[in-house]
C-alpha cells in the first residue's frame, strides 16, 4: 500500500526543512566548520590542530540576549480549580525547566513545539496529561493553503533502530472538520528511506490499528515560531559574521608560535671558500649529539649563548629572521566582525561586549529599544501558544469555557538608580502610582500587592526609597565585580539576603 498524497508531501517538507534547523543548531553550540581558502591551508591548520579548535561563538548571543529576557511569572485563570491543575500540569511535566528551553529552542530554531495529551491506563482512564517539548526536526504544522490561520494537519516522524532493522515511523494528525472528527493515521517505512519508492505501510506493530481516533478534536501540537508561518532563527543574520570570526580565529592563532619563534634565514655568500672543516657546533638532532650539552665549557660549538660572545658564522654573507604577521591583521577585521553582527541582528553591542565605559539607564534603554520591541513580539507570541496549550490541557481534563492568562516579567525591567528615582519623580508629579511602577517594569501582580498592602502614601514612598538605594547599591556592587573587588557570588548572597531581610522588614511594618 502507498502512503496518502498528504504523507508524502508532508513528509518531504518535514525533511527539506531539516537541513536549515540543524544549520541554526550548529551556529548556536559552536559547531561551525572552518571554510578553508584550499586544501594547502587546511592541511596545513591540521598539522597544529588549528582544524579542530573550538569556536569563539558570538552566535548564539542574539539568542541568550531575548531568551534571557523571557521569564513566566503567572500563568492562570482566575479560578481555583483550573488553578490548581494548572500547578499540578507544570509540576508533573517539569515545565519550570522545559519552558525555559522550549523558549531557547523556539528561537534558536525559529520553530519548536509542544505536544499536549492524555497519559491513560489500561483501561483507558487519563492518569494525566503530558505536555511535552518536540524538535522542528521531528514535528511540522501544515497550515491550510486557503486559510493559513488553520492548521491542516501535523506529522511526527522519527526513526527506530538503525541499520537493516530500520523502520522510519509517521504518524499524521487530523482536526476534526464539519462532521468529520479529528482522527490519526499512523504510518511505518522499513529500511532507508528513498524517492525513488513509496514503501509507507499502515502502522499496526502495537496491536492498534493503523487510524485511531482523537477525541479531542484538535490538533495537539502547539507550534512557537519567531514569525509566520514558519520562523526564522533569531541569530540568521549571526551566520556570515560568525563564519569570518571562525576564519580569522585559527589563522590568528597559526601565527603565534611564528611571533614566538621566527623563523630566521642565512644568505650563503657565494665567494666565499667553503672546504674543510666548518666547526663542530651541537645539532640536538643529530644522534650523535644526543648527550651533548649546548652550555658546556668542553663543547665544540663556535655559537655560545653567553654575553660578550661572538659569533663567526662560515660562509654566511648576512642572517635574519622572517615577520610574523601582525596581530592587528587579525584583530581589528575580529572586532569589525563582532560589531558587524551586533548591527545585522539588531543586538545591542553591550551583549557581546560588557567591558566597554558605562552608559547612563537612558542611553541603555534606547540602545535596547530594538531588543526591548522582539522581547515584547516573543512575549506576544508564544505567551498566546502558552494558553492556547494550557487552555487544551484543561480541556482533557475536562474544564470548558476556561481562559488561560501568561504573565510575563516586563521586556525592559528597570532596576538602576536612575530608573527608581523617575519613579519617583512621576508620583511626585502626580501619575497614578500603578501606573508607575507598571511602567518601571514592575509586573502588575506585584503592583496590585503592594497596593493593597499600602494604607498611605508614606509607605509607598518608603518603599520607593529603598528601591532605589538597592539599585544604587547594586550599580555598585556591580562596578566592585569588574574591579575585581568582590566576586559574583559574593554580591549575589549579600543581595539574597538584603533583599530578603527588606521584604520581612516590610512585612512585619504593615502587620503592626
Amino acid at each position: 500500500m502507498a502512503g496518502t498524497a498528504d504523507l508524502v508531501d508532508a513528509y518531504a517538507e518535514l525533511v527539506a526543512a531539516r537541513p536549515g534547523y540543524a544549520k541554526a543548531e550548529a551556529y548556536f553550540d559552536g559547531d561551525v566548520d572552518e571554510i578553508f581558502a584550499s586544501d594547502k591551508v587546511a592541511r596545513m591548520l591540521a598539522k597544529s590542530n588549528l582544524d579542530e579548535l573550538d569556536e569563539i561563538n558570538f552566535a548564539r548571543i542574539p539568542v541568550t540576549a531575548v531568551t534571557d529576557r523571557l521569564h513566566i511569572t503567572a500563568i492562570t485563570t482566575g479560578e481555583d480549580d483550573p488553578d490548581t491543575e494548572i500547578a499540578d500540569l507544570i509540576k508533573r511535566n517539569q515545565l519550570d525547566e522545559e519552558l525555559p528551553g522550549l523558549h531557547v529552542r523556539a528561537c534558536s530554531h525559529g520553530d519548536a513545539y509542544l505536544m499536549v495529551w492524555p497519559s491513560l491506563d489500561g483501561d483507558g482512564n487519563i492518569l494525566g496529561v503530558d505536555m511535552l517539548v518536540n524538535s522542528a526536526a521531528t514535528v511540522r504544522v501544515i497550515y491550510d493553503e486557503e486559510n493559513p490561520l488553520r492548521k491542516k494537519l501535523a506529522i511526527k516522524s522519527w526513526c527506530v533502530g538503525s541499520g537493516k532493522d530500520q523502520m522510519i515511523r509517521a504518524d499524521l494528525w487530523y482536526p476534526a472538520v464539519g462532521d468529520e472528527s479529528a482522527y490519526v493515521e499512523r504510518w511505518v517505512w522499513s529500511g532507508k528511506h528513498t524517492k525513488k519508492n513509496d514503501k509507507w505501510e499502515p502502522y499496526t506493530g502495537d496491536g492498534q490499528d493503523g487510524v485511531l481516533p482523537n477525541p479531542y478534536g484538535e490538533i495537539p501540537f502547539f507550534h512557537y515560531r519567531t514569525a509566520r508561518p514558519y520562523g526564522r532563527p533569531e541569530h540568521y543574520a549571526a551566520y556570515g559574521p560568525q563564519a569570518a570570526i571562525n576564519k580569522l580565529v585559527p589563522a590568528h592563532l597559526s601565527t603565534v608560535d611564528f611571533q614566538s619563534l621566527p623563523q630566521r634565514y642565512g644568505l650563503i655568500d657565494p665567494q666565499v671558500d667553503q672546504s674543510g672543516m666548518q666547526g663542530a657546533d651541537f645539532d640536538p638532532d643529530n644522534p650523535e649529539d644526543l648527550e651533548g650539552d649546548p652550555e658546556s665549557p668542553l663543547n665544540a660549538s663556535q655559537l655560545r649563548n653567553d654575553p660578550g660572545e661572538m659569533w663567526m658564522l662560515q660562509g654566511l654573507k648576512g642572517v635574519g629572521q622572517f615577520e610574523a604577521a601582525n596581530p592587528d591583521t587579525y584583530m581589528k577585521p575580529f572586532d569589525r566582525y563582532v560589531k558587524a553582527m551586533a548591527q545585522v541582528t539588531g543586538t545591542p553591542f553591550s551583549e557581546f561586549d560588557s567591558t566597554g565605559d558605562a552608559i547612563s539607564g537612558k542611553a541603555r534603554q534606547e540602545a535596547r529599544a530594538s531588543q526591548t520591541a522582539r522581547v515584547q513580539a516573543r512575549q506576544r507570541s508564544f505567551g498566546a501558544t502558552h494558553a492556547d496549550a494550557f487552555e487544551f490541557a484543561l480541556h482533557i481534563l475536562g474544564y470548558d469555557d476556561v481562559a488561560v492568562t501568561v504573565r510575563w516579567q516586563p521586556a525592559d525591567y528597570r532596576d538602576d538608580t536612575e530608573g527608581w528615582t523617575t519613579v519617583d519623580a512621576k508620583i511626585k508629579a502626580g501619575v497614578p502610582r500603578e501606573r508607575a511602577l507598571i511602567e518601571a517594569g514592575c509586573p502588575p501582580e506585584m503592583v496590585v500587592g503592594w497596593m493593597t498592602a499600602l494604607d498611605d502614601d508614606a509607605e509607598l514612598k518608603r518603599r520607593v526609597d529603598l528601591l532605589t538605594s538597592i539599585g544604587a547599591a547594586v550599580q555598585s556592587l556591580g562596578t566592585g565585580v569588574q574591579l575585581g573587588a568582590i566576586t559574583q557570588e559574593q554580591v549575589t548572597t549579600l543581595l539574597d539576603q538584603v533583599l530578603g531581610a527588606a521584604t520581612t522588614l516590610g512585612d512585619s511594618e504593615a502587620n503592626r
